[in-house]
């Protein structure tokens, strides 16, 4: 993955491990295999989780991730829009 593939800030759903289902934002990339994420509960941007970019199903959505308050929003405003459709 290149460094500005504009990936930063995608809403993804993890497609395996223990959390798998879960909703993140990519805070940002690591390397070539690897970028951070954070939900803004468990994971915050101060601590973000290391997750491989092949085992995360990038969506369209995009969040700011700019506070764990507006990452928290945007993902329940995910949800949301998930369950309507």
């Amino acid at each position: 993955m290149s460094r500005d593939s504009g990936v930063v800030g995608c809403i993804v759903i993890s497609k395996n491990g223990h959390d798998k289902g879960s909703i993140y934002v990519i805070t940002k990339i690591a390397d070539d295999k690897f970028v951070l994420v954070a939900n803004g509960e468990n994971r915050l941007l101060s601590n973000p989780k290391r997750k491989n970019i092949r085992h995360l199903f990038v969506t369209k959505n995009r969040a700011a991730a700019t506070s764990d308050l507006e990452i928290k929003k945007a993902l329940k405003s995910f949800k949301k829009e998930e369950r309507n459709e």
